[in-house]
């Protein structure tokens, strides 16, 4: 059985290019994901890689 992989996902603009920040020494210096395409902060989803398409569909309909 293949194991499904899982992907980062941006809510706000459906991108997968998620840049997640090297950890600091200590839990506090952490700094949230970063989104190449919108800029976006924060935490992000993730989601099965073959989810994407039907996350980025249901992301228009809802703009």
């Amino acid at each position: 059985m293949k194991k499904e992989r899982y992907i980062k996902i941006c809510p706000h603009c459906g991108s997968t290019g998620i840049r997640i920040p090297p950890a600091g020494m200590d839990i506090r210096m952490t700094q949230p994901d970063y989104c190449e395409s919108c800029h976006n902060r924060g935490i992000f989803p993730e989601i099965k890689e073959s989810e994407v398409a039907e996350f980025k569909k249901n992301l228009k309909k809802k703009s």
